[in-house]
């Protein structure tokens, strides 16, 4: 029997696995508890959750638990509780919010939610979540559009923490915590109340490890086969000691951390951090004891990439994000063999979960470097390159210690932050630089000099910022009055140390960030205005307004004129890159001067996650040539079509962005054609490029090694094609289980050849 084959069928035909009886709905009918404060009913409501969703154990895995639906069960449409259906999204972006786009929602619509406004406000729906908010909580929190488990998305639970002391060691500590406490003391109430919340929510992790424990061992009594049958009393065995104490071995320590990070997609949690670091330490000492073999070892992973694979089914933009390599919080290399082991296992397996990026710096290993690119260049799998030489400083610059920062991971997409020690609002707040300028345009007679018009543009992008900041603010100071995170809060430092929940400023840092997105779009605009309208003279300012508002409608040649008689950042072109860099530096001063209710500093990331169709639906044409309605530049990202002059020209263009001030990150989308790196000097080639990107100071590079041919293909015949992938704005995917919109965007990058 081949397990892993086996498990591998298990999972496409995945059945949905039914509650025999449903949880009740809310925990406001135990007595007096609408008068407890609202964390502790809320770590509660999650208990409860825990103690009465369903699980399963499917036949010869060896780690267990069955991910939570995300939608009611039964395919009844309930709503939320405080929030009407269309509200809410479990879906992701891809298969939620965008879908909308795609079946036509209006430009007039969509445009309030984009300019300038967060994207929070939508409730992750767990059919059996109960409820434990009271009418006026709830009544108050539906003015921000927020309902009861309103949690943020790009949330990353301390998985390092958790493998290290056990649930119940973080639960001793929050005891001790509380014991410090003065009970006669009003003013340390709420924090008895945080403390006590992050208590019963490791309470509730426990009881829903001994769940498993019980059903393996009453299985194991009903079990024909031997094998399975010894198998099945270890898991019992596993899922009880972690219930009860901190992992010990390798297996605990897998287990523990695939039902913590069950535990936490139910609070907005999925990403997994700097999993080799954190997990190679058990696997290393069972090796050395004799407790496993590397085979076994390899198998264990395996089943825990399956585990992570089964949620693919309900979205890809799942955010089950992990990164690789890098230093030690001492400065020295990371890389150890289960670095290699984890992306082994998803060369052997394949598919997208889950999503693992990498960090590349000076020390790399020859070998990592090389391992890493012949997984590129199979163009099964692509991984995000993150560059530790320019990642580090910048950390640095924002007021991170230089231990922590060299801690770094990325989050769900490719934000970074502190391993088990940020709560970052990484993505709710946006700046539409394209729209900033669409709107400085209608005034282009006003302006006798293009400095005017960059004045007047940065005016646009300093209300934009404000906006952004002003909504995003409002919203994380509602969030902890409906929604608290106590299971997440108690795996983060600084939250019990504090008696403090991640959403009122526990955690060790607490950023918030601005993404910007259109860069490139509005530097090709701003450099075509000011070479053919200011320097050349050959577009008049009345004759290009009239042409915008009509949509270039009988001006094709002032269209193409623009189009190509203008340089496009991308091309290493200094006239434009020259721009690209003055619009980002003052985006980051603007963004810096802000502060969030928690106490942290905002940040800049340039990043447009799927708005990148979005945000050109809800701009008009622009004088870079490009068509009302049409796509824009993805992330830091050169416009589909205009980086012309290869890819080290594309590195050198975003080089001149001084990307120290990108603190949340950025992505470089890079289309290489698969010719480039055929033959046997092709992996020597790929690591080429990728020396180049870190030496040139750029911080996050994803490729996508596929030709426009094949997906064409893949359009016209999507069941021969199920399992190619391509990587979008922080994670790979299916490409034929994208939106058109997305498959098209995709189709047009350019296909660099070296």
């Amino acid at each position: 029997m081949n397990r892993i084959e086996t498990l591998k069928r298990n999972l496409e035909r995945l059945e949905r696995i039914q509650p025999s009886t449903p949880a009740p709905r809310t925990v406001l009918t135990e007595p007096g508890a609408e008068s407890q404060p609202l964390p502790v009913r809320k770590a509660k409501a999650l208990s409860l959750f825990l103690e009465t969703a369903p699980i399963h154990i499917y036949p010869w895995e060896l780690i267990v638990g069955i991910p939570f639906r995300e939608e009611p069960q039964g395919g009844g449409d309930e709503p939320v509780r405080g929030l009407p259906p269309e509200t809410v999204s479990g879906q992701g972006y891809i298969d939620g919010a965008l879908r909308k786009v795609s079946r036509g929602l209006s430009r007039e619509a969509y445009e309030p939610a984009l300019y300038g406004l967060p994207q929070m406000g939508k409730a992750s729906r767990y059919g059996l979540f109960p409820g434990y908010a009271t009418e006026a909580e709830l009544a108050e929190a539906g003015r921000f559009s927020l309902g009861e488990n309103s949690n943020l998305g790009h949330l990353q639970i301390g998985h390092a923490k958790v493998v290290r002391l056990g649930w119940s060691g973080i639960r001793e500590q929050a005891e001790r915590r509380l014991a410090q406490l003065d009970p006669m003391d009003d003013a340390e109430g709420e924090k008895s109340a945080f403390l006590r919340s992050f208590i019963i929510s490791m309470k509730g992790a426990q009881a829903f490890a001994s769940r498993y424990s019980d059903l393996a061992n009453e299985m194991a009594t009903t079990e024909d086969d031997p094998v399975r049958r010894k198998e099945l009393e270890r898991i019992s065995v596993i899922c009880g000691n972690v219930a009860g104490g901190p992992p010990k071995t390798f297996w605990e320590a897998l287990q523990v951390h695939w039902f913590t990070d069950l535990v936490g997609h139910t609070q907005g949690s999925r990403q997994m951090g700097r999993f080799d670091q954190y997990m190679y330490p058990f696997l290393k000492e069972d090796l050395r004891e004799g407790r496993l073999t590397d085979e076994a070892a390899f198998e264990l992973l395996q089943c825990l990439w399956l585990k992570y694979a089964s949620v693919t089914d309900i979205t890809m933009d799942n955010l089950q994000n992990m990164i690789l390599g890098g230093q030690t919080p001492e400065g020295a290399d990371a890389t150890n063999p289960l670095s290699y082991m984890c992306m082994e296992a998803t060369e052997k397996l394949g598919g997208v979960d889950p999503k693992w990026s990498i960090r590349i710096h000076k020390g790399t290993p020859e070998p990592f470097l090389r391992k890493i690119c012949e997984v590129i260049r199979s163009c099964a799998y692509q991984p995000g390159i993150y560059n530790d030489e320019i990642i580090i400083p910048a950390l640095v610059r924002s007021g991170i210690p230089l231990e922590d920062a060299w801690d770094y991971t990325n989050d769900g997409c490719s934000e970074l932050l502190v391993q088990g020690k940020t709560n970052p609002w990484a993505f709710e707040a946006r700046v539409l630089l394209l729209k900033c300028l669409e709107r400085s345009l209608t005034r282009l007679e006003e302006f006798e000099t293009f400095e005017a018009l960059m004045e007047a543009f940065k005016e646009e992008v300093a209300t934009a910022v404000a906006m952004a900041v002003t909504n995003c603010n409002l919203l994380q100071a509602t969030v902890p009055k409906i929604s608290p995170n106590p299971f997440v809060s108690a795996t983060l430092e600084g939250c019990i140390e504090k008696a403090m929940d991640l959403t009122d400023g526990g955690a060790t840092y607490n950023s918030s960030a601005i993404c910007a997105s259109g860069l490139a779009d509005t530097a090709d605009s701003l450099a075509a205005v000011r070479k053919l309208v200011y320097e050349e003279g050959k577009v008049g300012r009345r004759e290009l307004i009239e042409a915008l508002r009509g949509n270039f409608e009988g001006s094709e040649r002032l269209r193409l004129m623009l189009l190509n008689r203008a340089p496009k950042f991308g091309n290493d072109d200094d006239y434009v890159d020259g721009i690209a860099s003055e619009i980002v530096a003052y985006t980051a001063g603007e963004v810096e001067k802000h502060r969030n209710p928690r106490g942290g500093r905002y940040i800049l990331g340039l990043f447009s996650y799927g708005e990148y169709i979005a945000h050109g639906i809800v701009t008009g044409a622009t004088p870079d040539g490009r068509r009302a309605g049409e796509g824009i530049s993805p992330n830091f990202s050169p416009s589909p079509g205009r980086d012309r002059s290869g890819p080290f020209a594309v590195l050198k263009s975003t080089s001149k962005v001084n990307q120290l001030l990108t603190v949340n990150g950025t992505a470089l989308d890079l289309t290489l054609h698969p010719s480039v790196f055929s033959g046997p000097g092709g992996t020597d080639k790929l690591m080429s490029l990728v020396r180049a990107f870190g030496e040139l100071d750029c911080m996050q590079m994803q490729l996508n090694i596929v030709d426009a041919d094949t997906l064409r293909a893949a359009q016209k015949e999507p069941e021969k094609h199920r399992n190619l992938t391509v990587r979008l704005w922080g994670f790979p995917a299916y490409f034929v289980r994208l939106p058109n919109e997305f498959q098209e965007h995709i189709i047009s990058r350019t296909e660099h050849r070296m």
